[in-house]
């Protein structure tokens, strides 16, 4: 990982967990979350601040 990415995360305070070697069903539960919040609102609405789509994320009507 880059320095710059690495320095993101932290300043995010995300932490980082790399898939294992040979074992990449964690990435394909990250992957599956991804396209379910893609189907299910980015596809359905525009979101012309990153603040509306965080408010909409936050809203209990999402239904993910």
């Amino acid at each position: 990982m880059s320095d710059t990415f690495q320095t993101e995360m932290r300043f995010l305070g995300i932490q980082s967990s790399p898939a294992y070697v040979r074992a990449p069903e964690g990435n394909g539960c990250a992957e599956r979350f991804i396209r379910t919040l893609k189907e299910n609102l980015l596809w359905l609405q525009t979101f012309h601040t990153v603040e509306k789509l965080r408010l909409a994320l936050l809203s209990p009507s999402v239904n993910l």
